[in-house]
């Protein structure tokens, strides 16, 4: 990244921090962190994902194992398995599917847990979004509209048109919070979902993003 355009991106980033520890964000500099993103896609330069991920990965399963305080040893380990898988997820060579990529990460997910089966598999029972008030759909509307992504094509990205790539993330942040809300599976829907996103958002090289704990409310 071209050291100008890299020294301009942390002084309006540290203009975002000041606004956010002021509760300023949503006014009318809210196109901030637009205008950070069109910046880093100018640069057209691929951050370096194995770095990136070994930190993200310490700082979010440090968060997730605070946000959700019954998360085991055993399904930690397998976050940790998540991301080791999208980390080495090489879109060149594998074919992505939302659908697909769902059942493999909701599987890595219980994989070191004692009943490794639980992994992938889809609910047959009623569900209820802890924390939150949100009618959940019963289990054969879930599992039709999670299966309703099958072959889904996301949308496509001009990275010479700064639109494009806020509409791709707006299309993978709306997959990702309605399938939270259809909890396809009995458990870990918010973890299998997010780690999705995240592997969405690496196709065009965006960066993972997780909750931190104080930001759980």
């Amino acid at each position: 990244m071209k050291r100008e355009l890299r020294e301009l991106i942390v002084l309006i980033f540290e203009g975002y921090l000041v606004r956010k520890n002021e509760h300023r964000l949503y006014d009318r500099d809210s196109a901030i962190p637009e205008q950070i993103i069109s910046m880093y896609y100018q640069a057209n330069e691929e951050p370096p994902f194995k770095i990136l991920y070994n930190n993200f990965k310490r700082k979010y399963l440090y968060n997730e194992s605070r946000i959700d305080e019954t998360l085991s040893d055993e399904e930690l380990e397998g976050l940790d398995r998540v991301y080791d898988y999208i980390r080495g997820y090489d879109f060149s060579k594998q074919k992505f599917d939302v659908f697909v990529e769902g059942l493999k990460i909701h599987a890595l997910l219980y994989s070191a847990c004692p009943y490794p089966e639980f992994g992938g598999q889809l609910r047959d029972n009623t569900a209820v979004l802890k924390d939150e008030i949100v009618e959940v759909p019963p289990a054969s509307e879930a599992k039709k509209y999670f299966q309703s992504f099958i072959g889904y094509k996301l949308p496509e990205v001009d990275f010479a048109d700064p639109a494009s790539i806020f509409s791709y993330i707006n299309a993978c942040i709306y997959i990702t919070t309605e399938l939270i809300r259809n909890q396809p599976f009995t458990d870990g829907n918010k973890r299998t979902f997010r780690a999705l996103l995240n592997l969405m958002f690496k196709q065009h090289n965006l960066p993972p993003v997780y909750v931190k704990t104080k930001e759980r409310e």
